[in-house]
């Protein structure tokens, strides 16, 4: 074979085209098919991108080979960097390295790591120059982020653990120190209130009750108006392969072995050209049952695995930190092991960045669903719970452009968004959260679009408790830490903006802190006395509890009802009867999480998946054909194994 150093295209006509392959493709092996030499030549002008590409993600040559073969028809060496010493490089300094793929020795020495059409242009320059040929080394972009996490695994995870809180600590929930004591003080002390000792001080009625009402009228009427908007239509997937920008998916997991494999078969069946799409897997040190998992799985291209250094907390955000920096993508999703994502999920956030006006749009939600609701009724409800939230009100802040909680998952940003604000904050267990308050209070809005990931619930008691606790314990983080600075993302999301966040946040936390006293204080007061011998406080407390109990538990309702019906979710007569139950668990769980904030307030508590009994979509992943990527021929290569 004779590669074109010049990096010409390929000529389609009626003729019939050169078979010649690119530089870049210099290593292609020899027994490749004249079919095969076709099709990747074929498939890299459409998608716009190199052969070498190609040939890599349909599994015909190893990086390794192909990086050889490049090296070898430039001119220059080969760098394996098995044996390079450690540079001595700032924190700083490594995030740029990745970036840019180019490291310089002490000697003046140029090692390059990169692929594609980035080797043509070398190839061209280097014709022009041939003195710099005895500078430069290549190397593969797999190699050379070993090198660095074998290198520079410390500065890593110093980064990754305590990047925010250096640059910004106000915006840090690790900086939170005397006001997680006096928050839960001043919950304890206006619950108290409620109580009939409480009652007696009318100053302190007069004080808490508008504060309380304000918050759980607002959230009530926000739910409403979500009520009122028609449903949200769907975006079309972008199709054009060659307008698709490189994209990065980071999957953290922690004793996930049982989910790796439908994890896998639910990230191949995305319909997304695998020539720009990087999957990086993250896991902790000591979790080598995960990676075990993953050395079987996931040895395809495209997929690398990334070891969190064990420093700073140990957190879903912090591992997500660590591998920001080794993403190529100019869009960074997210998504949890147990997900599965609708196939067409990435084309339609790219579609929706690319929209006219989008250029301050920094995150894109997609919807999250429950996939075991026939479990039992703690994930019923939980599968009620998402639909009102992720397809009523979530779809009414994003059509208003009013900024929103981030879910948990489906998150897909604009990579230079998400660093501009200083990425994921390890301290905050709901990093989710928190990040699209930043994201408002730095003037970037986000979208939210039909597509939808299922996900797992917890069916057990005890592990819905330790999950929504920490929900909990993570939305009183992000109050806490944005309340210092409440005029930044007053002036950042405009002030219906950040009244929007109020309400859905501080009446989430209000609501559940404060539901079980409101019953109680009611019933209690009607049981005991009649309303001619209540105080006037006493009675003012009473028609006040009564009405926020009231527009609360109507709003909620309305949602939920109407989320189910939008999501087709069945057995609305047997939830609505038990969400009162509901909302006492969740009371439960925020005491709990209050608890938490004073005594543990960055412990993850971890939730187990692959626990399912029933299941609407797992046993059948929805598989599209994906040309050219090789997915087809690895089912095929595994099930024959």
């Amino acid at each position: 074979m004779t590669p074109q150093a010049g990096g010409t295209e390929p000529e389609w006509g009626t003729a019939a085209p050169s078979l010649d392959l690119p530089v870049e493709a210099a290593g292609a092996p020899d027994r490749l098919s004249t079919a095969d030499r076709f099709y990747a030549l074929r498939r890299a002008r459409r998608l716009g991108v190199g052969v070498d590409e190609v040939l890599l993600a349909a599994g015909h040559a190893s990086a390794d080979e192909l990086a050889r073969g490049a090296a070898h028809a430039l001119g220059v060496p080969f760098e394996p960097l098995d044996a390079v010493a450690p540079l001595r490089l700032n924190t700083d300094s490594i995030a740029a390295l990745l970036k840019s793929g180019l490291m310089r020795y002490a000697d003046g020495r140029v090692v390059l790591a990169t692929r594609g059409l980035r080797l043509r242009q070398l190839a061209g320059t280097l014709a022009r120059r041939p003195e710099l040929r005895g500078q430069l080394r290549l190397t593969t972009p797999e190699r050379l982020a070993a090198y660095v996490q074998r290198s520079f695994a410390g500065q890593l995870g110093w980064r990754a653990a305590n990047e925010l809180k250096r640059r910004h600590p106000e915006l840090s929930a690790g900086t939170l120190r005397e006001s997680r004591y006096v928050f839960a003080v001043l919950v304890m002390a206006m619950v108290a209130l409620f109580t009939p000792l409480g009652q007696m001080s009318a100053l302190g009625i007069w004080l808490s009750v508008p504060l309380l009402s304000f918050l759980l009228f607002g959230g009530a009427l926000l739910k409403f108006a979500a009520c009122s908007l028609p449903p949200q239509s769907a975006s079309p997937p972008m199709r054009r392969d060659a307008a698709l920008p490189p994209y990065t998916l980071v999957v953290p997991l922690y004793r996930e072995a049982r989910v790796v494999p439908q994890l896998v078969d639910a990230l191949d069946a995305l319909d997304y050209p695998r020539e720009k799409l990087q999957i990086l897997l993250v896991v902790e040190p000591d979790d080598a049952e995960t990676a075990t998992a993953l050395a079987i799985r996931a040895d395809w291209p495209g997929f690398e695995v990334i070891v969190a250094p064990a420093l700073g907390p140990r957190t879903k955000p912090k591992a997500m930190n660590v591998a920001l920096p080794f993403a190529r993508g100019t869009y960074v999703g997210v998504y949890d092991a147990e997900d599965i994502p609708d196939p067409l999920q990435l084309r339609e956030v790219c579609t929706v960045f690319a929209a006219p006006g989008s250029e301050r749009l920094g995150c894109v939600q997609a919807r999250l669903a429950i996939d075991n609701l026939a479990d039992g009724w703690i994930t019923r409800q939980f599968a009620a719970e998402y639909a009102g939230y992720f397809d009523v009100v979530l779809p009414m802040l994003a059509t208003c452009r009013l900024p929103l909680p981030l879910g948990g998952t489906s998150n897909h940003f604009r990579r230079d968004a998400l660093e501009g604000v200083g990425a994921w904050d390890p301290y905050n267990v709901t990093e989710d959260a928190d990040l699209g308050v930043r994201l408002a209070a730095s003037g970037w809005q986000t979208a939210v679009i039909a597509s939808t990931t299922d996900e797992e619930a917890p069916r057990r008691f005890g592990a819905w408790m330790r999950q929504r606790t920490r929900w909990y314990k993570g939305w009183m983080q992000t109050l806490l830490v944005h309340a210092r600075r409440p005029r930044r993302l007053a002036r950042g999301a405009g002030l219906t903006g950040a009244l929007a966040l109020v309400f859905l946040l501080g009446s989430g936390v209000a609501a559940a802190l404060i539901n079980p006293f409101l019953i109680l204080g009611v019933l209690l007061d009607l049981w005991t006395q009649p309303a001619s011998d209540l105080s006037p406080g006493a009675l003012v407390l009473d028609w006040i509890s009564l009405c926020v109990l009231v527009l609360g538990y109507a709003s909620a309702m309305t949602a939920i009802a109407l989320g189910m019906r939008r999501r087709r979710v069945p057995g609305l007569w047997r939830v609505l009867p038990l969400v009162p139950v509901y909302w006492l668990m969740m009371s439960a769980a925020a005491w709990r999480a209050l608890f938490h904030l004073v005594i543990a307030p960055y412990r993850w508590e971890k939730t187990d998946h692959g626990l399912a009994r029933t299941s609407h979509r797992r046993p059948h992943i929805i598989r599209l054909p994906l040309r050219g990527s090789g997915a087809a021929r690895r089912r095929r290569r595994r099930a024959a194994a």
